[in-house]
């Protein structure tokens, strides 16, 4: 502690003679007229200080006004439809969607995810896709490539395959060697 104490002093007294000019500029200052105004001051009673819970808007009334129109459109849509709609709707991404939604407080009941799962399809795409399992398994093509033909994913077509009752045979790896025909 004493070191600290030795630093401040050294420090005051090599601001003594700046501190000496000062005195001096303001007792001219004083001689000539001028005067020193004192400026009250708040002392603070041990408030916290809130913080603001909402960012400044730095819109122009008019950028303002056209967000809150979109903004009360997407409250519309957001009881329809999903965030992905809306945006493709709105020609917006989806992080300005999520923005808009906690700025305006807007819910999305119906979520993000499409109306039609990923490893699903619809049935015109469905039928389509089973007749073109059924060519790739007459021309002997292996399961792996049906899938990367039809570009599909492997669980859409093993779920198809399931479902349509298709009889698609597994290929036996090619490293391993049958014994019994050497």
């Amino acid at each position: 502690m004493n070191a600290y104490i030795s630093s401040d002093l050294n420090m005051v007294r090599e601001l003594d003679p700046k501190r000496h000019e000062l005195a001096l500029l303001q007792a001219q200052w004083l001689e000539k007229g001028g005067t020193i105004e004192v400026l009250p001051f708040w002392v603070s009673h041990g408030e916290p200080v809130k913080p603001s819970t909402m960012t400044p808007n730095f819109q122009s009334r008019s950028v303002k006004d056209e967000t809150d129109q979109q903004a009360a459109r997407i409250r519309k849509m957001a009881l329809t439809m999903n965030q992905r709609e809306i945006c493709e709707a709105e020609g917006i991404l989806r992080g300005v969607l999520r923005g808009i939604g906690k700025r305006y407080n807007i819910k999305f009941p119906i979520g993000c995810h499409d109306i039609i799962p990923r490893n699903k399809a619809t049935p015109e795409t469905e039928a389509a896709l089973v007749v073109s399992i059924k060519e790739c398994i007459a021309e002997g093509i292996n399961r792996n490539q049906c899938a990367k033909l039809l570009d599909i994913s492997t669980t859409l077509l093993l779920r198809l395959i399931d479902d349509y009752s298709i009889d698609y045979p597994k290929l036996t790896p090619g490293f391993k060697k049958n014994p019994a025909k050497k």
